[in-house]
C-alpha cells in the first residue's frame, strides 16, 4: 500500500500529502513546519510526504530541531501497528472483493476495458488485480509507479522519525488507528471505487511530474500549491473531500490542544494535506483561537 501505510495519488495529496495565519508566505524561508504554544510548551505540526527518495534528505535543520526538543512523537498513525498479524490480516481482508465477484463485474465491460488499455500502458497486467477491490487496485498501480520513479515507503517522513523516535527512546503514539484509515476505503460504494481507479489511471502519466512538484512544494513550505491541488483533486468528490480531510481533522483537533496543557514538547507528523486549505487542522485550532506559526 502506497506510503507504507494507507492512501492513494488522488487520496496521498489529502492524506499525503497533505488555513494558514495571514503571514505565511510561500517563499523559500519556509518549511511544511507549524509550531503552537502552549503556557509550558511548544506542540509541533509537520506536514509529510509519506514516500521520499533517498535524495530528498536530509531534512531542514529547523525540522530536526523540533525533532530534538519534542519528548514524544504523534503520528496519523503509530506505524508499529502495520507489522501486526492482526493488522496484517485486516488490510489483506480489505483489500479483497467478497466471494463471488471480480473487478470485471465490478467494472463493467466498458470500464474494464478502458481500465485495461490504461494500465497495460503502464506495463501492467490489469487480470493480475481481478480478486482484489478496485480501491486496492488503484493504490497498489499508484505505488508501483512510485517505486519505479524512486519513491520508498521506507523513505517516507514517518518511517524516518518512527525509526529515530526508536533509538532515542522517545514514545510514539497515533491520533487515529489503521483500522480508521482502512475503514475510508471500506466505505466507499463499489461503483464509487470503480470510478476511482479509472481515474486514478487516466492521470497516471501526470504522475511523474506531479510528484516533483509536489516534493519541491513541500520542502518550500508551499501552501498554496497544496491547497490548489486539494481543490482540483478532492473539491471534486464533497463526500471524499469530507471524509479524508474535514472530518478527520476536526476528530483530531480535541487532542491536539490537550497536549497544549502539557509541561513537554510533542512533534505531531501528518499528511501536508490535513494543514492547508479552510478545514484543515490550522484552520480549525484558528477557530479555537490557537495561532499556529508557520516556521
Amino acid at each position: 500500500m502506497r506510503h507504507s501505510y494507507l492512501g492513494s495519488r488522488r487520496f496521498g495529496l489529502a492524506v499525503c500529502c497533505l488555513v494558514l495565519c495571514a503571514a505565511a508566505r510561500a517563499d523559500g524561508t519556509l518549511h511544511s513546519l507549524w509550531e503552537l504554544h502552549g503556557k509550558h510548551n511548544t506542540v509541533y505540526l509537520l506536514g509529510s510526504i509519506h514516500v521520499l527518495r533517498p535524495g530528498d534528505y536530509p531534512l531542514p535543520k529547523v525540522v530536526l530541531d523540533a525533532y530534538g526538543r519534542a519528548k514524544s512523537v504523534m503520528m496519523e498513525i503509530n506505524l508499529e501497528e502495520i507489522d501486526s498479524a492482526q493488522v496484517q490480516a485486516q488490510m489483506l481482508s480489505s483489500a479483497m472483493l467478497p466471494e463471488g465477484k471480480t473487478l470485471p463485474q465490478i467494472l463493467g465491460t466498458t470500464r474494464y476495458a478502458r481500465a485495461e488499455t490504461l494500465a497495460h500502458a503502464l506495463g501492467i497486467e490489469l487480470s493480475a488485480f481481478d480478486a482484489f477491490a478496485p480501491w486496492f487496485v488503484a493504490e497498489a498501480i499508484s505505488q508501483m509507479q512510485l517505486t519505479a520513479l524512486g519513491f520508498q515507503p521506507q523513505s517516507g517522513v514517518e518511517m524516518y522519525f518512527m525509526e529515530r523516535a526508536h533509538s532515542d527512546g522517545k514514545p510514539l503514539a497515533g491520533l487515529e488507528t489503521v483500522h480508521d484509515q482502512i475503514a475510508l476505503f471500506e466505505g466507499m460504494p463499489l461503483d464509487a471505487q470503480a470510478d476511482y481507479l479509472i481515474a486514478s489511471l487516466e492521470e497516471a502519466h501526470d504522475l511523474p511530474q506531479q510528484v516533483d512538484d509536489m516534493v519541491r512544494a513541500w520542502q518550500r513550505g508551499d501552501t498554496t500549491w497544496f491547497e490548489t491541488q486539494l481543490r482540483q483533486e478532492l473539491g471534486r468528490d464533497p463526500a471524499l473531500y469530507q471524509s479524508v480531510l474535514a472530518v478527520r481533522n476536526r476528530k483530531w483537533i480535541p487532542r491536539i490542544e490537550a497536549l497544549l496543557n502539557d509541561d513537554k514538547d510533542y512533534l505531531i507528523i501528518v499528511g501536508t494535506g490535513h494543514l492547508v486549505g479552510r478545514d484543515s487542522v490550522v484552520e480549525l485550532l484558528k477557530a479555537d483561537g490557537i495561532a499556529a506559526i508557520q516556521r
